[in-house]
């Protein structure tokens, strides 16, 4: 039998993902009406909790909110219809072939009663374990930041600890050991604790690296009242109209040693996009990560438009240093500290009638 081949298939697929989806999974019709748009989860219904990128017909992807993106039709499917690889890659070969093919049915999401009380439990477990960043037994952590020229930032930020020991499971569900970590109290929009954001580092302060490629140095825990929106770390108290955003912990503290705004990271463009800031605040600055693939400043403007639809009046700021060809992801503010801190200069004029923040 000839060797099931999914980058081909992909590339074939290009153009007629929608037509596919349609075709082999009604629960997507909505989606595929309303393409870009918040619309309801097609497996777990709600009311917004899913969208297909705009993009979708070149390469299937879309994101269900607070969960993960994605990327491309046949994982879209995958997720869809509950199918195997197999099963998709055939129904996607007969749609192709113009056969008849199997269009899943729309499924009934049930009602569930989430209990959070076991996940609460275990957060609270990890973070009330945790270390203060000026304790003794958190050298890794202040390694760390130093390497980064950002432990003065780190030292004095909110909702950063650091934990001697903790479980690191792979993405196939196998512990890998035991690593020391620097956590990041992830709160929601309303402000309320979800989540904590993991480092996993070495003794000496390196990012643990897995030779697998899957398996990350970052990770998001799963999150209680997972349905709330908004995802981000308050490194600072925002006491003023003015705040910035990011999307990584380090550029939002690179961001705050250079200027002393205080600014929060999201910790990724989908939940950047679905940030709101404390009522109060009335301007918002959001540090653009400079991405080869331009996600970053399609998830700033995107925030941008729905704050300014609020009344906000809202700036984007791009690192002024170049990407180099080692640059293979792109740049943000931690890199233009680490290059040319000069470049934090061009905040200057926008902070400058800034009011005066109170203690």
């Amino acid at each position: 039998m000839e060797k099931r081949n999914s980058t081909a298939l992909k590339r074939r697929m290009e153009g007629r993902w929608l037509s596919a989806f349609l075709a082999l999974a009604p629960a997507l019709e909505t989606a595929v009406n309303k393409l870009g748009k918040n619309v309801p989860c097609p497996v777990d219904g709600g009311t917004d909790g899913f969208r297909l990128f705009r993009d979708a017909n070149t390469t299937g992807g879309g994101v269900k909110q607070a969960w993960r993106v994605i990327p491309e039709g046949i994982d879209m499917l995958m997720w869809v219809n509950d199918w195997s690889f197999t099963k998709t890659y055939d129904e996607l070969e007969a749609f192709l072939g113009g056969r008849i093919v199997d269009a899943k049915p729309i499924r009934t999401p049930k009602t569930q009663i989430q209990d959070d009380s076991k996940l609460r439990l275990w957060l609270n477990q990890i973070w009330g374990d945790a270390l203060p960043l000026n304790d003794l037994r958190s050298y890794p952590a202040r390694a760390y930041f130093e390497r980064r020229s950002l432990r003065t930032a780190a030292m004095l930020a909110d909702d950063l600890r650091f934990h001697p020991s903790l479980n690191y499971v792979g993405v196939d569900g196998q512990t890998l050991g035991q690593y020391g970590a620097i956590l990041g109290l992830v709160r929601n929009n309303a402000g309320e604790p979800v989540s904590i954001h993991r480092t996993f580092i070495t003794k000496s302060g390196l990012k643990v690296e897995f030779s697998d490629g899957k398996n990350k140095s970052r990770k998001l825990t799963p999150a209680v009242n997972k349905e709330s929106r908004g995802r981000q770390i308050r490194v600072n108290p925002v006491k003023g109209t003015v705040m910035g955003v990011a999307e990584g912990l380090e550029t939002a503290l690179a961001v705050t040693l250079m200027t002393q705004l205080p600014v929060w990271p999201t910790l990724s463009t989908t939940m950047m996009q679905s940030f709101l800031p404390p009522e109060w605040v009335e301007k918002v600055l959001i540090f653009v990560d400079k991405d080869r693939n331009r996600a970053g400043e399609v998830a700033a403007n995107t925030l941008a438009e729905k704050l300014s639809l609020l009344g906000l009046d809202v700036q984007l700021i791009l690192p002024s240093i170049p990407m180099l060809e080692s640059d293979s992801k792109g740049v943000d503010w931690a890199d233009q500290l680490k290059r040319d801190p000069s470049g934090f200069s061009q905040i200057g004029n926008l902070l400058r009638d800034r009011p005066r923040q109170t203690a």
